[in-house]
């Protein structure tokens, strides 16, 4: 009788252990967050907070002036070349190859938001984005 009573005891020790185990697989995989796909063209995670800030130009401004107006954080730097963006929206220029560029209409600036004076109503969007 002694030793029906220690396999059962041992049975439901071993029962209540499995059931532990499960609950805690079970509780520890579903409380993870999901693993998102990586892109290569995207900024590291911890510098997605906002990679785009967008406006309408406002008439006879350079889109250097009308930034300073909008962005959060914005830091520049002036270089043989002019004045351009280092920082803003908590994101810095250089940083594992992304930097800001401004994009007038959807096309890609080819001179210095310093430089660019706005016409009025143009679409102006700056992209953190490897370059």
């Amino acid at each position: 009788m002694n030793r029906q009573k220690t396999l059962i005891i041992s049975s439901i020790v071993l029962l209540i252990l499995i059931a532990l185990s499960t609950a805690q697989i079970w509780l520890g995989t579903d409380n993870q967050p999901a693993k998102q796909p990586t892109d290569s063209k995207q900024a590291p995670a911890e510098q997605l907070a906002n990679t785009e800030v967008s406006y309408i130009a406002e008439p006879g401004i350079s889109s250097l002036d009308q930034l300073k107006k909008v962005a959060n954080g914005l830091v520049t730097q002036q270089s043989e070349y002019g004045e351009y963006v280092d920082a803003m929206e908590g994101n810095k220029g250089g940083e594992n190859g992304y930097y800001w560029s401004f994009y007038v209409d959807g096309a890609m600036s080819s001179v210095g938001a310093g430089s660019y004076v706005q016409q009025g109503g143009e679409e102006i969007v700056w992209k953190y984005q490897k370059l």
